[in-house]
């Protein structure tokens, strides 16, 4: 049966899988209820964040005090810096007093969207129009 058959095959190297965690409790929150809404979203931008790490890779940056040709402090940190457009959430549910949020991206359908314009910066005040 044909018809039960995708057109195109779709290879697993061309999507990419994340998942993001958000703690519950220790969000802010006046209520429960506001605690996990808020960790939804927060499980949601480390999703984004780890597909942002497996597209564009992690910058490292490490440092390391010397004195007296002793080793003293040492600081490692991390960033990652890019845009993800076109990424769909799978699943979104509460593990215990977590909240995990999974999300996959079609790799050609990023690299289609690439295109669609430049990342506008938002104003940080308000302006107002006039008409």
């Amino acid at each position: 049966m044909t018809g039960c058959q995708p057109l195109q095959t779709m290879r697993p190297d061309d999507w990419l899988t994340a998942v993001g965690y958000a703690s519950i409790s220790e969000q802010k929150g006046r209520n429960d209820e506001e605690k996990q809404v808020r960790a939804m979203r927060a499980s949601k931008i480390d999703a984004y964040r780890e597909l942002a790490e497996q597209v564009y890779g992690m910058r490292i940056s490490g440092r390391a005090e010397l004195q007296d040709q002793r080793l003293g402090t040492e600081l490692t940190a991390g960033a990652v810096d890019g845009v993800i457009r076109g990424a769909e959430v799978v699943r979104s549910y509460k593990v215990g007093d977590s909240y995990v949020t999974e999300l996959r991206l079609d790799i050609r359908k990023m690299d289609k969207m690439r295109d669609y314009g430049e990342v506008q910066q938002v104003p940080e005040k308000r302006q107002m129009t006039l008409f």
